[in-house]
């Protein structure tokens, strides 16, 4: 049992590396990645082939996945009703805030971007792509999410996703993001004092973002988080309270209208 639970971790290890754009992956990358040897990835890669979840290209040898993760993602999301209820809310909220609004869910210790909305006019526009997990300690998101956890909890989490590692490769990191723990556990008592999470160039320079968190109607839990973000020079601190109350109002929404029979989308924050 301990052989087979270990190879299923695997192949799901290399579904997830994958999972994180659309681009052809050599061999030798994929099993850096998950610091494994070239000759066990390459026989789960083969495995994961015959089965229809990723191709090779034949001319150079490099790995992908196919679109059947996706579709059955997008099926099983479906089946739940959620991206329904849950976009025509983030519309409104994207029309009275003129702004990106995104929502996420929390799953396995971790945010993952949902649904999007954008609201803001032709011209200056943010809108950048939703990817899998967010980063817990540069988004607005995140810390949101971090200020409900405990400190031990959420400085292992921060540190995991990146926090004091400014060189990590892949890690979207803004001129003004938090480098240490100290810094992350004012900024999370900040949070809780004002009821919403900010990120003012964390991420990406001229970028700002205000997020709140999504909580079961009925217990309390995490639920996810939503998040206003947009140019920095469109969203000063005058609109902060605004932006705060909108987001409330339409997590409280989700909250009584999130199908909690159909959709097991908690962690363990």
């Amino acid at each position: 049992m301990r052989l087979v639970k270990g190879v299923l971790n695997r192949c799901l290890e290399v579904l997830e590396r994958l999972s994180v754009d659309s681009q052809w992956r050599r061999l030798s990358d994929i099993a850096a990645a998950l610091d494994l040897p070239k000759g066990a990835v390459h026989r789960l890669l083969a495995e994961l082939q015959s089965l229809g979840w990723i191709e090779q290209d034949l001319d150079t040898e490099r790995y992908r996945l196919t679109l059947k993760l996706a579709l059955l993602g997008q099926q099983y999301l479906r089946a739940t009703g959620l991206p329904g209820i849950a976009q025509p809310i983030l519309d409104e909220v994207a029309k009275r805030c003129r702004e990106l609004v995104r929502l996420t869910v929390l799953q396995d210790n971790a945010l993952h971007w949902l649904a999007a909305s954008q609201g803001a006019p032709t011209g200056l526009m943010y809108q950048p792509t939703l990817n899998g997990r967010l980063i817990p300690h540069t988004t607005a998101n995140g810390k949101i999410w971090l200020s409900t956890l405990d400190e031990v909890t959420a400085v292992r989490l921060a540190t995991q996703g990146g926090l004091g590692q400014p060189g990590r490769p892949g890690l979207l990191v803004g001129p003004r993001a938090l480098r240490d723990a100290d810094s992350l556990l004012r900024d999370l008592a900040a949070c809780r004092t004002r009821g919403f999470g900010v990120a003012i160039e964390e991420a990406e320079p001229g970028v700002k973002a205000l997020a709140v968190i999504v909580l079961a109607h009925d217990d309390q839990r995490v639920l996810g988080t939503m998040s206003i973000a947009g140019p920095l020079v469109r969203m000063g601190p005058e609109r902060d309270a605004e932006f705060h109350a909108l987001l409330e109002q339409a997590a409280g929404t989700l909250a009584l209208v999130w199908p909690h029979d159909n959709l097991p989308l908690t962690g363990s924050g």
